[in-house]
């Protein structure tokens, strides 16, 4: 192992903890790689289609010259995980906001979601973007449109939360 080369510092399915370690990184100037990985072995015994139940993930490596200065950045972000959430001021808080606990409507027409809230080549991401909205409370639909980008779509009341939600996902960069 030479100082340049590049070791995996973690693995896993968490977007706050890859966006978490990513500002860790950063703020102790540590140069880092992070991709985007889908195991399709994820639901290898299902009877569904393997891309739908892919499991998605990141990865992010470091030089090998810095691995343990990142090993203790992920120290820390993890220690953060189990730390009680300090109370913030209550006036400040908008509470419509990525509420875990929102769920989908019960009954909706697929045909609601016609405002655009991704668009891209890659269709695993767009699964993994309607999954992530769905633990939101977001229903969306990816429209079959042969020859065309692929095009996550939801309805027009839920467009500026499911955009934010994408951002912090694709970009890594927390909502306003």
């Amino acid at each position: 192992m030479t100082d340049g080369s590049l070791e995996i510092l973690w693995r896993g399915a968490d977007p706050a903890k890859f966006t978490a370690l990513q500002a860790a990184l950063r703020d102790d100037g540590i140069q880092f790689w992070h991709t985007q990985v889908y195991d399709p072995a994820g639901g290898f015994l299902s009877s569904r289609p393997y891309y739908l139940e892919a499991v998605p993930g990141f990865e992010i490596r470091v030089h090998a010259s810095d691995l343990q200065r990142a090993y203790d950045a992920l120290d820390w972000v993890e220690s953060k995980e189990d730390a009680p959430a300090v109370p913030a001021d209550q006036s400040k808080l908008n509470h419509n906001r990525f509420t875990p606990n929102q769920t989908l409507p019960y009954d909706w027409d697929s045909n609601e979601a016609t405002s655009e809230a991704w668009a891209g080549e890659d269709e695993p991401m767009a699964e993994y973007l309607a999954s992530a909205l769905r633990e939101n409370g977001i229903p969306s639909r990816i429209p079959d449109e042969p020859g065309h980008r692929v095009r996550l779509c939801v309805r027009p009341e839920d467009l500026t939360r499911a955009r934010d939600i994408v951002r912090e996902i694709t970009e890594g960069t927390p909502s306003a």
